[in-house]
């Protein structure tokens, strides 16, 4: 009997976080066709349960091919594709009119024979992302699964067509997704009674940063609460994240998907958005965690310890699994097995995480001069300082490294490949540094600026000091908020104190430079969590920013913008956790 269970689990893990999916949806429909071409289902066979589902199947055969295949003893299987009997597997096909016969699959051990490696006479085997595609096994294939959803259910198109349909001088917009299941009444009513009480504090906040902050809260819980399509819902949730609005926990039945408000609402309880009751999540925030993991959507997670193990180890088993896949010493993939079962012990995805690292693997392998061959792979990160230094130089202060790769080139030389590795759900916001605050001011901004700044670090701690104990969870999300708010504008000023002068605007460019890692012969490793898409990016990818600069501080989001007269930016935050020292982060943004 067929494993439905295995079969639906496999689909869920693998297709970008489709927990349940819901075959009335389009947009599931045709990842489930490209799940089933994965997994080496037969064209025909996929044809036509996905018109089936669309509800597009024809009810009866072309009359003129039928008679042929009564001659033939052949039954009809739907969409122009005939065979032995009922159920089984097609063996001739409606061509312009006519039967012909379909193909054999190239047998397997002719393939093997094929990819060898060139060295041993054969063809070099193509990368997965490399496959031509092969809808069909004839000079044509179905338009529908060519990817014209516009043509009829029995129209046909040549191979070399597949792909390239004409876009209209407009293009169209997708078409939005109904939400699955809308929210109960009840439900609705309470969380309008969260936003009026969140209204409340917005209107008598004086402060224009923290009001517009509270203003974008209210709107988009609103928005969230009374979407109509998946899209709107989806919205929402983004530009609660771009303002740093809300925080989670590892998500769990049992707490019902809770979600917090963070220290960037003042004087919202961070709890408000829970159930009144129990303060346990209810059915909006449990959808609101399933809208975060379905669309890969990075979160601020709360500060316990199984989140922050989350954390960790999302970016150790990628790390560990690269070099694992590159050199697959002992040493290496037990670190990996390790990292694997920790993953997986904390309800992660490991099979999906997985394939994200093999593609990683193989793209490295691709960037490396032609005829290179690898000799091992490393990685340092928690090998400690000295040892760093001791064996490859590295300042970790500075040196941004997290992988090296050594590798002999085609004369046999030996080489090195130092890699940054970085996993995110969106590549045009990237973490690149982390800062301790203590001398962060001299670092970046140069001792006549920075001496101000550094100096007056402890006093604002000690004015806000959120670690205080005995005081609320409230008091202490106020104190963290105006924390970060004053040494921001601090900050920000001494930036633009710089931009005004040529030598301060060079010594912002050094500070683009160190950011990014810049001088240090490392590139840079991207995986896109949510495509599984990886890129690996030269060492002056980042090195080269245009000015003139200019300096933004946002009161709203509590962050500083170092825009350059490109795309790309530097956002710089502050992040106050409750048993540890502030730090300073350094993201690399793309406008949108």
């Amino acid at each position: 009997m067929f494993n439905w269970d295995e079969f639906f689990n496999d689909f869920a893990h693998t297709q970008g976080g489709i927990s349940v999916p819901y075959f009335n949806q389009k947009e599931h429909i045709y990842t489930l066709q490209n799940y089933l071409l994965e997994q080496g289902m037969l064209v025909e066979d996929v044809d036509y349960a996905i018109k089936t589902l669309l509800g597009e199947a024809p009810s009866k055969p072309d009359p003129q091919v039928a008679k042929q295949a009564k001659q033939m003893g052949l039954v009809f299987l739907g969409f122009g594709n005939w065979g032995k009997k009922k159920g089984g597997p097609a063996t001739h096909k409606n061509v312009d009119g006519k039967l012909v016969t379909v193909g054999d699959e190239e047998p397997e051990d002719d393939k093997e024979k094929k990819g060898d490696d060139k060295e041993k006479g054969g063809e070099e085997k193509p990368e997965d992302d490399d496959k031509p595609i092969n809808l069909a096994k004839g000079d044509k294939v179905d338009a529908q699964l060519g990817g014209d959803r516009d043509a009829g259910t029995m129209d046909m198109m040549d191979k070399d067509d597949v792909g390239k349909i004409k876009q209209d001088t407009e293009e169209e917009k997708p078409e939005s997704t109904p939400v699955e299941k809308k929210f109960q009444k009840q439900a609705v009513q309470n969380h309008k009674k969260h936003i009026e009480v969140i209204d409340k504090i917005a209107e008598a906040e004086e402060d224009p940063g923290r009001k517009k902050a509270l203003e974008v809260l209210t709107k988009e819980w609103n928005d969230f609460i009374n979407a109509e399509t998946e899209e709107q819902r989806v919205q929402a949730v983004e530009n609660l994240i771009e303002y740093n609005l809300i925080e989670r926990n590892q998500w769990s039945e049992k707490s019902n998907g809770k979600i917090y408000v963070s220290n960037n609402a003042v004087g919202v309880p961070y709890k408000q958005l829970n159930s009144a009751k129990t303060g346990n999540g209810d059915a909006v925030t449990n959808e609101m965690n399933r809208v975060i993991r379905a669309n890969g959507l990075d979160v601020n997670m709360r500060n316990n310890s199984a989140d922050r193990s989350l954390a960790d180890l999302s970016g150790k088993h990628n790390e560990a699994g690269v070099v694992a896949l590159l050199d697959p010493s002992e040493e290496n993939s037990k670190n990996y097995n390790e990292n694997r079962k920790k993953y997986k012990e904390l309800n992660n995805s490991d099979r999906t995480a997985h394939k994200q690292n093999k593609k990683a693997a193989k793209l490295i392998k691709k960037s490396l001069p032609k005829g290179s061959t690898i000799t091992s792979a490393t990685q340092i990160g928690g090998m400690g300082r000295d040892a760093l230094m001791k064996n490859y130089g590295i300042d970790d202060k500075v040196d941004p490294t997290d992988l090296i790769v050594e590798y002999e080139d085609a004369e046999g030389k030996p080489q090195v490949m130092k890699i940054s590795a970085k996993i995110y759900s969106d590549p045009s916001n990237i973490t690149m540094k982390n800062s301790g605050m203590k001398s962060a001011g001299v670092t970046y901004l140069g001792e006549e600026i920075g001496n101000v700044i550094d100096g007056k670090l402890q006093s604002l701690r000690e004015e806000n000091n959120y670690m205080e104990d005995g005081i609320s969870a409230e008091e202490a999300s106020k104190r963290k908020r105006k924390f970060r708010e004053e040494y921001s504008k601090l900050f920000g000023k001494g930036m633009e104190d710089l931009a005004n002068t040529p030598e301060g605007e060079n010594k912002l460019v050094k500070m683009w430079k160190d950011i990014h890692g810049c001088g240090h012969d490392v590139h840079t490793l991207i995986v896109n969590k949510k495509t599984g898409k990886s890129k690996l990016h030269a060492p002056d990818h980042y090195c080269n920013p245009t000015p003139p600069f200019k300096i933004k501080y946002d009161g709203g989001k509590v962050m500083i913008n170092l825009e350059s007269s490109g795309e790309d930016f530097v956002q710089i935050d502050v992040k106050t956790e409750q048993k540890s020292s502030p730090k300073l982060l350094f993201k690399h943004r793309v406008k949108k």
